[in-house]
């Protein structure tokens, strides 16, 4: 903090597509979705994502938010996914994962994917949250250890503040 206030930390938009927006801070990066993934979003998403890491190589540290949609994955989709979620896993210093449906059916899917992680874990810490800013507070030590003392949790708690709402007011508009 300097003079009292939170060190500005802003979350640059570098994909943006209707069902998806993903903003990066240095080394910390921040995927929200809503809706239906196609194979050719799925493609789109890694091409951009590549040409970011070969301009930016290192280790990241990376949330992924998925907003409540009654939108459902095709196998192909599902496969294809996974595949690009893997094949950067080792450069990613910690991760997580926020489910923000309610109820029991929120609780329900963040627990599938809990097991799925203790069954398959990544080559990195992971978890799974039910509200951005536990994830956010939880990711803290590993953001600041890439991208240093600005890293602090009110500053990225009120720049994933910040993204989300854009995101959402879109959601809204649509």
């Amino acid at each position: 903090m300097r003079g009292g206030a939170v060190d500005v930390v802003k979350l640059e938009p570098y994909i943006d597509l209707p069902f998806l927006m993903t903003g990066v801070w240095s080394r910390f990066g921040v995927h929200l979705f809503h809706g239906r993934v196609t194979t050719d979003d799925i493609d789109r998403i890694e091409r951009d994502g590549d040409a970011w890491l070969a301009k930016h190589p290192g280790r990241t540290v990376e949330m992924v938010v998925i907003y409540p949609s009654g939108a459902r994955m095709s196998t192909s989709e599902r496969m294809r996914f996974a595949r690009l979620l893997k094949r950067h896993e080792k450069n990613r210093a910690a991760s997580a994962t926020v489910i923000l449906a309610e109820g029991l059916t929120g609780a329900v899917h963040r627990s599938v994917l809990t097991a799925l992680l203790r069954l398959a874990p990544p080559p990195h810490p992971v978890k799974v949250f039910g509200s951005t800013r536990e994830a956010v507070i939880w990711l803290q030590p590993h953001v600041a250890a890439l991208c240093g003392p600005r890293a602090t949790a009110e500053a990225l708690v009120a720049a994933v503040d910040e993204m989300s709402a854009r995101f959402r007011s879109r959601l809204s508009a649509a």
